[in-house]
């Protein structure tokens, strides 16, 4: 196996591993003094630099085509959640806690669906046009303008008429995301490592 394609199966395992865990453990909101968020923001938002890793590493088209594959995960993942939901459980207790934690995964469903299809491509089509030019610019540029359409469109499918203070929550993420976007812009810097 050459160096880009085992550079390819990395991130795209990061990448799905990210988006299809971000499903699962959006369902806990977390508080921390003001800010108000689900726990799914690192994994996710962290999915969105891997994307562009790909692009800068491997090639444009393999980081598109890892947009559409991790929309494919979404679905399957969700798909079988609901499968298992609907089989009949052996144990009440545990088919309640199932269905408590994952029940409303449809909704988290919908809602991720929504905001992955506008943010995602909008972060390739930033990061990979010709107005930046160092690709950590790009990456830096291209995550904080997608995160805040995804965090929009997110907490606006998920939460609506299940919290009262959506603008509240909004702010949060997006706060939250622009440090972790941040902090982890770094981690971009290792494309040169892994260009070698």
């Amino acid at each position: 196996m050459d160096r880009q394609e085992r550079n390819a199966m990395i991130l795209t395992t990061l990448f799905i591993t990210g988006i299809v865990v971000s499903n699962v453990i959006a369902a806990k909101v977390i508080k921390l003094g003001v800010f108000l968020f689900p726990a799914s923001i690192v994994s996710y938002t962290f999915t969105f630099i891997i994307a562009n890793m790909m692009s800068d590493v491997v090639s444009k088209e393999r980081s598109k085509f890892l947009v559409f594959m991790g929309f494919l995960a979404q679905v399957t993942a969700s798909g079988l959640i609901l499968l298992g939901l609907f089989l009949p459980s052996a144990d009440i207790n545990r088919g309640e806690a199932y269905r408590l934690l994952l029940g409303i995964n449809w909704r988290f469903t919908l809602a991720s669906l929504s905001a992955y299809g506008t943010s995602q491509l909008l972060n390739y089509y930033i990061f990979n046009s010709k107005f930046f030019k160092k690709a950590s610019t790009a990456n830096l540029i291209s995550v904080l303008v997608a995160q805040f359409f995804d965090t929009l469109i997110f907490t606006l499918v998920a939460f609506i008429g299940v919290y009262d203070g959506l603008f509240n929550m909004v702010l949060s993420q997006y706060v939250i995301k622009i440090i972790i976007v941040v902090i982890t812009n770094p981690i971009f810097l290792l494309t040169k490592k892994m260009k070698g």
